[in-house]
C-alpha cells in the first residue's frame, strides 16, 4: 500500500480529471501532464541509457507546445536512482517557487474540528467562483485569468461528468474564504490545491477543507487521504496526524521557445 500512496502523491497530474487543452502524454518512461500554460512530467520511469532521449522528446513536445518552462517530479519511486543530478547537470535548476514537497498520508480522521462552513461545489458558476478565489491567493495576472476563464467552463461538464473530483469553497461570515480539490482513487483521495483569503487566515479554514475531503472519502469507501505538500501545508497537516513518507524534488527545464 506504500507503493502505491506514494504513487498517488508523486503523479497528481496523472489522476486529475483533464478536458482539451489539457492532456496527458504518455511515453517510454514517464508521462507529461500538459495543460494551458504549463507542463510537468510524471512517473518517471526510466533506465540509466534513456535519460538524455527523454530530455530530448520532452524539450521538443515542450518547445511545440511554446511552454518556456517543464517542471519534473522526482520522487521516491522515481528511477534511475541519481536522477536529479543528471538533470542538474544537464541544465535543470530547482523549482524557484517549491523546490521540494513532502509526501504525506493520513487512515484516520484528522485532528482539530471543522471550524467553518464547507460546501462541495455542485455548479459552474460555484466552480468558476472557486477557481477566482484561487487566482486571488495565488496572484494570478488578469490576462491568464481571461484566458483561463471560458476554458475552465468548458471543463467543467467533463470534471463533473468523470464523478472523480470534487472542489470546495469554505465560508466565514457567509462569504468565501477559502477553496480546496480532492481527486478520488479507489486506494485514497489526493489533496490538490488549497488555498485561504488573507482576511480570512487564522480562523480554521484550512483545517476545515481538510475534513471536508476526509469525510467525502470515507463515504466512498476509501477512508485515507494522501497529498505532496509544500513548506507551508506540510507542518500543517502533520499538526493534523498525517504521516511523512517521502519527498518529491521538483526540477525547472527552462526553455527558450523555438529553438
Amino acid at each position: 500500500m506504500r507503493a502505491t500512496l506514494l504513487e498517488l502523491a508523486e503523479e497528481p497530474g496523472l489522476w486529475i480529471p483533464l478536458a482539451p487543452p489539457s492532456e496527458v502524454i504518455a511515453a517510454d518512461g514517464y508521462s507529461v501532464v500538459a495543460s494551458l500554460r504549463s507542463a510537468s512530467v510524471e512517473r518517471v520511469r526510466l533506465t540509466t541509457d534513456a535519460v538524455e532521449r527523454a530530455v530530448e522528446e520532452v524539450r521538443g513536445l515542450a518547445r511545440a507546445h511554446g511552454f518556456e518552462h517543464v517542471s519534473w517530479w522526482l520522487g521516491e519511486r522515481t528511477t534511475p536512482a541519481g536522477l536529479a543530478d543528471r538533470l542538474l547537470a544537464l541544465g535543470f535548476e530547482p523549482d524557484r517557487d517549491t523546490p521540494e514537497m513532502t509526501s504525506l498520508t493520513i487512515e484516520r480522521p484528522p485532528a482539530g474540528e471543522p471550524a467553518v462552513e464547507v460546501r462541495r461545489v455542485e455548479t459552474v458558476e460555484e466552480y468558476l467562483r472557486a477557481l477566482e478565489l484561487d487566482w486571488e491567493v495565488w496572484q494570478v495576472p488578469e490576462e491568464e485569468r481571461a484566458a483561463l476563464r471560458p476554458i475552465q467552463r468548458a471543463a467543467w461538464p467533463v470534471i463533473e461528468a468523470s464523478g472523480r473530483a470534487s472542489h470546495y469553497l469554505a465560508y466565514v461570515d457567509g462569504e468565501p474564504a477559502g477553496f480546496a480539490r480532492a481527486v478520488f482513487t479507489p486506494e485514497a483521495a489526493i489533496l490538490m490545491g488549497g488555498s485561504t483569503l488573507p482576511w480570512a487566515r487564522g480562523r480554521g479554514v484550512y483545517t476545515s477543507l481538510v475534513h471536508a475531503r476526509w469525510r467525502e472519502t470515507v463515504e466512498r469507501g476509501a477512508p485515507r487521504l494522501v497529498v505532496s505538500a509544500g513548506p507551508m501545508s506540510a507542518p500543517i497537516l502533520e499538526r493534523l496526524g498525517f504521516e511523512a513518507i517521502g519527498r518529491v524534488h521538483l526540477l525547472r527545464d527552462r526553455l527558450r521557445v523555438g529553438l
